[in-house]
């Protein structure tokens, strides 16, 4: 979200904000509350989750270091539309929503904000849209992908995600059950396409992840 500020804008953004760190596994906005702040990502990665109609929670994209979080209720004053919860440990920045609206409208930066947001927004429905429509192979392999991107480090092997999803918060996070993304994680293994460890995930292919997700 960051990327089309000047370096001196970034500077400006991040000294209107406090130092804030949350451990692993903690939420940081919930679905349905009032939007008072955003928090600029330095370090670490977070999960954005909607819940389902039926209940089931689903996983719309994994964010890294740089993303600003929280922005579409800060600039439109509605509640937070997404629940975002750490999954590693975090380091950021909390902005108020009143320090950063006036930061947008001194720095004429809305007109592109609020592209962004409904940008975001757009692709989050449409993810979960398409995820509701996926075989468990399709939705893990989407989930690998957005961890690879989001927090993987390029490694010899492939890019290595440490402090990864368990089988079972893999499982949540696509609406599968836990011994359904077993299976799938052993044919990914068995094809060469990832390895697995305690809480560490090597994606060896992203291309064919790619191409696995999307047909």
């Amino acid at each position: 979200m960051t990327d089309f500020l000047s370096e001196n804008q970034r500077r400006e953004l991040d000294a209107l904000g406090t130092p804030v760190t949350y451990p692993p596994d903690n939420a940081i906005f919930r679905e349905g509350q009032p939007s008072r702040s955003v928090v600029i990502i330095k370090e670490g990665a977070v999960k954005v989750t909607q819940q389902a109609p039926d209940g089931t929670e689903i996983t719309l994209a994994t964010r890294g270091a740089g993303e600003v979080m929280g922005d579409e209720g800060a600039l439109t004053a509605g509640v937070r539309s997404a629940t975002v919860t750490t999954i590693t440990a975090l380091v950021g920045i909390d902005v108020s929503a009143k320090d950063l609206l006036e930061f947008v409208q001194r720095e004429q930066l809305w007109p592109v904000m609020y592209r962004f947001a409904v940008l975001r927004r757009y692709e989050s429905d449409k993810r979960a849209l398409l995820l509701s429509r996926m075989d468990v192979k399709k939705r893990l392999a989407s989930v690998l992908l957005d961890l690879a991107r989001s927090m993987g480090v390029e490694v010899e092997d492939g890019w290595a995600v440490e402090d990864a999803f368990s089988q079972q918060e893999l499982a949540g996070s696509i609406g599968a059950s836990r011994d359904a993304v077993a299976v799938e994680l052993r044919k990914l293994r068995e094809e060469g396409l990832v390895t697995t460890g305690r809480r560490r995930i090597v994606i060896r292919n992203l291309e064919v992840l790619q191409k696995l997700s999307s047909t």
